[in-house]
């Protein structure tokens, strides 16, 4: 019994004392539970290198472009977040490829490293790995894995990516160099 009122007495006294108050001046004093999930939306151009570099047209111009565009890729992440600068998100998407004809569907997890280089502005490298799959292919399948370095300011990304598909086509590695852009929502 001495036990049980001496709990109790601690426990009111924990109470009293553990409280927090708060006065009503300015709705912008009071403290808010930051949000530790984010969402980010990103859409990228697989590139390819031109065959025709170099070539002379009819009318004298001369194709120096080095990459061409060569599909759309498209994906959405869902994950958490410390400080915006270090998170781990789950990611699915869609790709195509138009010179191998070729759509996949990556599922993925992607570690974010994001450090401030200004107040507004912040500079990192994304690395992710999963498993592609390719659609319309039968079973063709294979390890997914991506690194992409970025360019972040407010919540908008610019990006360059490297990404393999984990499998052959046409006796080739499949994978894609693409420039994007990304949203981040915190």
């Amino acid at each position: 019994m001495k036990y049980k009122i001496l709990i109790f007495i601690l426990f009111i006294f924990s109470l009293s004392f553990g409280q927090v108050e708060y006065t009503l001046e300015n709705s912008d004093s009071i403290p808010t539970k930051n949000k530790i999930t984010f969402t980010q939306f990103e859409i990228s151009v697989p590139l390819q290198g031109n065959k025709n570099h170099g070539e002379i047209y009819p009318d004298g111009r001369t194709n120096n472009s080095w990459f061409v565009p060569d599909g759309i890729n498209a994906n959405f992440g869902y994950g958490i977040h410390f400080n915006k600068w270090l998170g781990l998100t789950a990611n699915s998407g869609i790709g195509m490829k138009l010179s191998e004809k070729l759509v996949v569907a990556p599922l993925f997890s992607n570690l974010r490293i994001m450090p401030k280089i200004t107040e507004e502005t912040r500079i990192g490298i994304d690395i992710g790995l999963g498993h592609t799959f390719a659609l319309g292919r039968g079973d063709l399948s294979g390890p997914f894995k991506r690194i992409k370095l970025n360019l972040e300011a407010d919540d908008m990304q610019l990006f360059i990516e490297v990404v393999s598909y984990g499998f052959e086509l046409n006796n080739n590695s499949q994978g894609s160099l693409s420039l994007g852009i990304a949203l981040v929502s915190f």
